[in-house]
């Protein structure tokens, strides 16, 4: 199944699992309203709480960002991809090309959380 954030798609696996926003977030060092900031996409994901969440879930990071809908006919497709895109590339490599901008993003992310941004 694909979910349109990484939020939904941490929220859906933490019902799967049957523990609560609160349980999950005592496991990897964050609190509740934490917790319900990223499932509402509220708050951005910083690449350590994203490991973190994912063993958990006894996921990677990757596997964890591939649960996010990410296909060629999403109006919202990022410029980057769009690039690989006019140039001729499968759908299998753009998707590649998506999962590591979302990788990227994530460090960005962890960057702006240390520096307190």
């Amino acid at each position: 199944m694909k979910f349109k954030n990484i939020g939904e798609v941490i929220s859906s696996l933490r019902k799967q699992m049957g523990i609560t926003q609160e349980e999950l977030g005592n496991r990897v060092g964050l609190n509740r309203v934490t917790i319900v900031k990223i499932e509402n996409s509220q708050r951005a994901l910083s690449l350590e709480e994203a490991v973190n969440i994912g063993r958990v879930f006894s996921i990677d990071v990757d596997s964890l960002y591939g649960y996010v809908n990410n296909s060629e006919d999403e109006k919202t497709e990022e410029p980057f991809v769009m690039a690989f895109k006019a140039k001729g590339m499968e759908k299998k490599d753009l998707l590649e090309i998506r999962r590591i901008e979302l990788l990227m993003d994530a460090l960005r992310t962890q960057k702006e959380i240390l520096r307190g941004e």
